[in-house]
């Protein structure tokens, strides 16, 4: 089961990627099964979550933070799963 675990968050970390290419690039062409597809959030919805840094950028880190928790992420000082940060 372990190991189907694993398989499922590197499948869901190609998703993602694959989510934020569609989003930020235009030079993407994906093939994929149609069950690749469901799960995934809408375009707006991805946007709206969105947080996006610049190299040299100064943030607040509690800004950061507040934007995790507001997207669902939960803290784990422990392990970092997916999730949690």
């Amino acid at each position: 089961i372990e190991k189907e675990a694993d398989i499922n968050d590197e499948i869901e970390r190609l998703r993602l990627a694959a989510t934020a290419a569609l989003l930020t690039r235009r030079d993407v062409l994906i093939v994929a099964s149609v069950s690749c597809i469901y799960g995934l959030v809408s375009p707006q919805t991805w946007e709206r979550v969105l947080l996006s840094l610049q190299v040299g950028q100064v943030v607040r880190r509690n800004d950061v933070l507040r934007h995790l928790v507001t997207i669902l992420y939960t803290r784990n000082d422990l392990e970092l799963k997916r999730g949690s940060f």
